[in-house]
């Protein structure tokens, strides 16, 4: 049996939500490296690669539109899933930029899950924790 760990890269300006992404994410088994930009996250996906890529509509220094248009050209971003994240109804505009899907915020659990089976291979092996948080 495969002991793979899913990799996430969760962009997210905000430090509460970004907090709650990893948590709710390790606890479901994945590895996850956060980036509080869009620079930071195309520096991190040209460094790694991901299995989802989770990626706020708006950041600074750059937003999520143009860091996935940038990584949409890269080899490995044309395959890799990126959902998008926002607190807005931005979801036709995160599908045109090229995001395969959209999770509003405040992160739930259920939703993050959802993502995790439709766009990944979770779960392989990892059983999720169910502590409280």
């Amino acid at each position: 049996m495969s002991t793979k760990r899913i990799r996430v890269l969760v962009a997210e300006d905000d430090e509460i939500n970004a907090r709650v992404a990893r948590t709710m994410l390790e606890r479901l088994g994945c590895s996850v490296d956060l980036a509080t930009n869009g620079n930071q996250a195309i520096e991190f996906f040209r460094q790694h690669a991901y299995d989802l890529v989770l990626m706020d509509w708006q950041m600074p220094v750059m937003d999520g539109v143009e860091a996935t248009a940038r990584i949409r050209s890269m080899p490995r971003g044309k395959i890799t899933p990126i959902v998008g994240t926002t607190s807005r109804t931005a979801y036709a505009e995160c599908l045109a930029v090229g995001m395969n899907d959209v999770v509003p915020k405040p992160f739930v659990t259920e939703k993050v899950l959802s993502l995790l089976t439709r766009w990944t291979k979770w779960p392989i092996d990892i059983e999720p924790d169910s502590s409280p948080a």
